[in-house]
């Protein structure tokens, strides 16, 4: 009687196991299987409640300079570069553009300031000038310098000179209170700066307080 090597045993037995279809051992084996699947859904399914409630309670204690360490996009980057802009300037009152610091077609400024601190003066008196750009433009009044090659040119025609700029036409528009009190405050000291005379500031407006002035950036 010839024996049975132990490893040709266990092939065999290998094989008659996945040949026997749906009937007798196999059923039970498939049984155990699908009880085995509802288990380790279950222990899955709490293993992911466990781990939302974890991140939970994580977050919850962490600080909000840590949150936004982690943050892909950083806030403060953002309000950066919104706050520091393009840097160009209004060619007359030498107010920063407020577009931000992505690309834009045209340079703008919510609330101008009044010329004369941006260095422009009457050309006979050599005072500074009290007017805001949004009036200059929507009036006949005319000015000059490098750009227009040292030749008047009218305000109303300003984006002809400076084409990448958009200054609405607001003549009724009150200049901001701050910059107004600034050079109330300074009127002197930008006249020897730039080299004028300085400005012939109307009576109503000299009366800003500063508590007034510091509304006016809230």
């Amino acid at each position: 009687h010839q024996g049975i090597h132990p490893s040709h045993l266990q092939e065999t037995s290998r094989k008659t196991f996945y040949s026997q279809g749906c009937s007798g051992q196999n059923q039970h084996t498939e049984h155990c299987k699908s009880q085995k699947k509802k288990k380790n859904a279950q222990c899955l399914h709490c293993s992911v409640k466990d781990m939302d409630k974890s991140l939970k309670a994580s977050f919850k204690k962490s600080s909000f300079e840590s949150r936004i360490k982690h943050l892909q996009t950083k806030p403060q980057d953002v309000l950066f570069k919104r706050l520091q802009g393009c840097g160009k300037q209004c060619p007359f009152c030498q107010a920063l553009c407020e577009a931000g610091g992505e690309a834009h077609s045209k340079h703008f400024v919510s609330i101008h300031r009044p010329e004369g601190l941006g260095r422009c003066r009457f050309h006979n008196s050599k005072q500074l000038v009290t007017d805001i750009c949004t009036s200059s433009v929507n009036s006949n009044s005319c000015f000059k310098c490098h750009d227009t090659k040292d030749q008047w040119h009218p305000y109303k025609e300003y984006d002809t000179i400076y084409p990448d700029w958009r200054i609405d036409r607001e003549p009724n528009i009150e200049p901001s209170a701050y910059w107004i009190y600034v050079m109330v405050q300074f009127n002197n000291r930008f006249a020897e700066e730039y080299d004028a005379n300085p400005a012939d500031i109307p009576l109503s407006l000299k009366g800003i307080t500063k508590i007034r002035a510091d509304k006016s950036l809230k």
